[in-house]
C-alpha cells in the first residue's frame, strides 16, 4: 500500500513535471512563436506597401490605372494579400483590389498601430478584423507615395548651370499605398503548433506511468540537454540543436525543437539582412546627401566667383570708359597718322578689353531663363572670346569653319553659352594635359531643319569603355577636385530641353568630337550678314540740351563733357549726388547722367529725390553703370524705366541716348 501510494506519486510527480514542463515549453514556443509571426506579417506587410509606394510614384503622378493594376498584380501572388489600393493625395482612390468583397472594421483586440515615422508623412499598420467567409484577423499597412520636389536648374556649377539640388528642397507625399495582409495563415500555424504541441503533451503524460522506471535513466539526460539548449537559445545561441536519438516522444520533441529553433534562426536571419538593407540604404542616401552637399559647395563658389566679376568689372569699366572715349575722341580730330596708328591700337584694345569684361558679367549674371531669336556662331564666338587667352597661352590653335549663312532660331543664348564654353573647357584640359601642340576645331552648319556644332579636339579621346557614360550625372574620369562629373550631364539636360541631341565620338586620328543638333525654330530662316549688326548712324541736328554729368570719376566727367560740348549741348558737372540735388535746385536742367553707385549720395538716392521734387525731370535721368550683373542694380533700372548707359559707353551711344530724351520746351 505504501509502495503503491509512492508509485503514485511519483507517477503523478513526474506526470505533473512532464505537463508542467510541456506546458511551459509550449507556451514559451507558441508565445515566441507569435510574436515572431506577428511581428513577420508586419514587417512584410510594410515592406510590401512601403515597395508598392515607391514603384507607384509615375503611376499617381500620371493617375494610370494600368501601371497601378499592373505593380499591384504581382502583390497578389502573395497568399496572405488579400486587398490593396493606392489613393491620391486628397484620398480620392487610384487602385483599389480585394481577392473577394470583404467588409473591414478596426480590430481591438489585436496590438495597436505600428508608426514608423518618415519625411514627409507617415506609415501606419492597422489591425482589422474582416468579416467574409469567416472571421479573419488582418493587418492593414499603409505607406505615403512620395515625389522629389525639384524646379528649373538656374544655378552655375563649374561655369554650368546646377541641377538639382538647392537648399530647401526635398520630398512630398502625393498619395497612399495600403496594403491588408490576412493573419489567417499565421493563426493556422499558431493552432496547428498549439495542437501538435497539446498532443505531444498527452502522448507524454500517457506513457509518463509506463515510463516511470525508465524516466531517471532515459529521460532526465535528454530533457537536460533539452533544458541546456533552450538556455542556449535563450541567450541567443540559435545554432544549438538538440540531438534526435530516437524515434519516439523524446526524438520527436527534438525534432520540433530543432524546427522551431531553425525557424528562429531563419527569421533572424532575415531580420539581419533587413538590417544589412536598411544599412546600404542609409549609405546610398548618405552618399547621395554628399554629392548634393558638393553641388552646394560649387555653387556657393559659383556665387562668389560671379560677385567678384561683378566688383571687378565695376572697378575695371570706369577707366575703360576714359581709356575708349578719349581714343575715339582723338580719333575724331584726324591726327598725325604715326600718332592715328597708335590710337587706333589703343581703342582697340580697350574694346577688347571692354568685350572681355562684357562677356565676364553676362557669364556672371543670374537669369531667369527665355529663349529669343539667337544666332549660334555669335554665341560660338562670344564663347571663344572666354577662353581666348588661355587657348594661345597653351598653344592650343583655332581652326574656325563657322557656316556664314547659319539661320537663326529660338533658344536660350545664355544657357547655349554654357554648353559651348563646358566643351571647349573640356576640349582643353583633355589637350593640355598631353602636354603637346592642340588644335581645336569648332564648326557649325545646317540642314533638314537642324543646326549642328562640332566641337573637335586632338587629345587622347574617351576610353570606348566611357563613351556611353559620359552624359551620366557624378561621372568623370578627371582626378579628384578637377570635375564634379555634373558638366556634362547639365549640357545634355539644357540641349534637352531645347528639343535637340548631344553626342560624343571619338575621331579617326585621335581626340573627341562633341556634337549638338538643334532645332531651326520660329519664323526666321534666313542667314544674317555681319552688315544687319552695325549701329545705327547718330542723327545729328537736335535740339540744344542742358546736361547735368553727375560721377566720382573726372575721367568719366571729362570725356562726357567734351562729348555733349561737341554736339552743342550746355553741361554742367557734379562730384556726387549731394552736390548734384544742390544744384537741382537753383537751376533748371534738361537731361541728368548719373553715374549708379558713388560715396555719399548714390545714383539711387538723388533719383528718389528728384522724385520728391520733380516727377518729369526724374524721368529724364539717363544712368551710367560698370555693375550690370548685380540683381539689385537690374531690379532697380528695370523699375525706374529710365534709359541707362553701360560703361564703358561709346561716344556715338552717348550722343544718341542724349538726343532721345524728350524734353517738355515749355518749362
Amino acid at each position: 500500500m505504501v509502495k503503491a501510494s509512492l508509485a503514485l506519486r511519483f507517477i503523478l510527480f513526474i506526470s505533473l513535471l512532464v505537463l508542467a514542463t510541456s506546458a511551459s515549453l509550449s507556451l514559451f514556443f507558441l508565445l515566441e512563436y507569435s510574436n515572431l509571426q506577428d511581428a513577420h506579417i508586419r514587417r512584410h506587410g510594410m515592406s510590401l506597401a512601403r515597395n508598392l509606394a515607391h514603384n507607384a510614384e509615375l503611376g499617381v503622378l500620371t493617375r494610370n490605372g494600368g501601371l497601378l493594376r499592373e505593380l499591384g498584380a504581382g502583390l497578389f501572388h502573395d497568399q496572405d494579400v488579400i486587398s490593396l489600393s493606392v489613393v491620391d493625395a486628397e484620398g480620392a482612390p487610384l487602385l483599389e483590389e480585394r481577392r473577394s468583397a470583404l467588409h473591414v472594421k478596426p480590430l481591438i483586440s489585436l496590438p495597436g498601430a505600428y508608426a514608423e515615422p518618415v519625411m514627409g508623412g507617415e506609415a501606419r499598420v492597422e489591425p482589422f478584423t474582416i468579416e467574409g467567409s469567416g472571421r479573419v484577423e488582418a493587418y492593414q499597412m499603409s505607406y505615403p507615395v512620395f515625389t522629389r520636389r525639384g524646379t528649373r536648374r538656374n544655378e552655375e556649377i563649374g561655369l554650368l548651370l546646377e541641377e538639382e539640388s538647392r537648399p530647401g528642397r526635398g520630398l512630398e507625399a502625393i498619395g497612399q499605398a495600403r496594403v491588408t495582409l490576412s493573419m489567417a495563415s499565421t493563426h493556422r500555424g499558431i493552432a496547428e503548433l498549439t495542437w501538435a504541441f497539446g498532443l505531444l503533451t498527452s502522448v507524454v503524460i500517457g506513457f509518463a506511468i509506463f515510463l516511470s522506471v525508465l524516466l531517471v535513466r532515459k529521460m532526465v539526460a535528454p530533457l537536460q540537454a533539452l533544458s541546456e539548449a533552450t538556455r542556449r537559445i535563450a541567450g541567443g545561441h540559435l545554432d544549438e540543436t538538440v540531438p534526435e536519438t530516437s524515434h519516439h516522444e523524446i526524438g520527436q520533441l527534438a525534432r520540433s525543437f530543432n524546427q522551431m529553433t531553425s525557424e528562429l534562426k531563419r527569421s533572424r536571419e532575415e531580420l539581419e539582412l533587413h538590417s544589412a538593407n536598411l544599412e546600404n540604404q542609409v549609405r546610398a542616401r548618405t552618399r547621395e546627401l554628399q554629392d548634393t552637399q558638393n553641388q552646394l559647395i560649387q555653387a556657393e563658389k559659383i556665387s562668389a566667383v560671379g560677385l567678384l566679376v561683378s566688383g571687378v568689372a565695376h572697378e575695371l569699366n570706369n577707366p575703360l570708359a576714359g581709356v575708349v572715349g578719349f581714343s575715339q575722341l582723338l580719333l575724331r580730330m584726324e591726327p598725325e597718322e604715326k600718332i592715328q596708328r597708335g590710337l587706333e591700337k589703343i581703342n582697340r584694345e580697350a574694346e577688347r578689353c571692354k568685350r572681355i569684361v562684357q562677356n565676364l558679367q553676362a557669364f556672371a549674371r543670374k537669369h531667369k531663363p527665355e529663349k529669343e531669336y539667337v544666332e549660334i556662331n555669335a554665341i560660338l564666338e562670344t564663347t571663344l572670346e572666354l577662353r581666348a587667352y588661355q587657348l594661345k597661352v597653351d598653344n592650343i590653335e583655332v581652326d574656325k569653319k563657322l557656316d556664314p549663312n547659319l539661320p537663326r532660331t529660338m533658344a536660350d543664348s545664355h544657357q547655349l553659352q554654357q554648353v559651348f564654353l563646358n566643351m571647349i573647357v573640356n576640349a582643353h584640359q583633355a589637350m593640355a594635359s598631353q602636354g603637346k601642340r592642340g588644335k581645336l576645331r569648332l564648326r557649325s552648319s545646317s540642314g533638314e531643319g537642324r543646326i549642328v556644332v562640332e566641337i573637335e579636339d586632338n587629345g587622347p579621346g574617351i576610353a570606348p569603355e566611357n563613351i556611353g557614360r559620359v552624359f551620366d550625372p557624378f561621372f568623370t574620369t578627371k582626378e579628384i577636385g578637377q570635375g564634379t562629373g555634373l558638366g556634362l550631364s547639365i549640357c545634355y539636360g539644357i540641349v534637352q530641353e531645347h528639343k535637340g541631341k548631344i553626342s560624343v565620338r571619338n575621331g579617326t586620328g585621335g581626340g573627341a568630337i562633341f556634337a549638338v543638333e538643334l532645332p531651326i525654330s520660329g519664323l526666321d530662316t534666313t542667314g544674317v550678314g555681319a552688315s544687319t549688326l552695325e549701329p545705327r548712324p547718330v542723327e545729328t541736328g537736335g535740339p540744344a540740351r542742358y546736361v547735368l554729368v553727375v560721377d566720382d570719376e573726372l575721367s568719366i566727367i571729362d570725356i562726357l563733357y567734351q562729348v555733349l560740348r561737341m554736339d552743342g549741348h550746355r553741361v554742367d558737372t557734379a562730384l556726387n549726388g549731394a552736390v548734384a540735388l544742390r544744384k537741382i535746385e537753383k537751376e533748371s536742367y534738361d537731361v541728368i547722367i548719373s553715374d549708379l553707385k558713388m560715396p555719399g549720395m548714390d545714383g539711387k538716392e538723388l533719383y528718389q529725390k528728384v522724385r520728391e521734387i520733380n516727377l518729369d525731370l526724374a524721368r529724364r535721368i539717363i544712368f551710367s553703370t560698370g555693375d550690370v550683373v548685380s540683381a539689385e542694380t537690374r531690379e532697380f533700372l528695370e523699375k525706374s524705366g529710365n534709359s541707362y548707359l553701360q560703361k564703358p559707353f561709346e561716344i556715338d551711344a552717348i550722343r544718341r541716348i542724349v538726343q532721345s530724351v524728350q524734353v517738355n520746351t515749355g518749362r
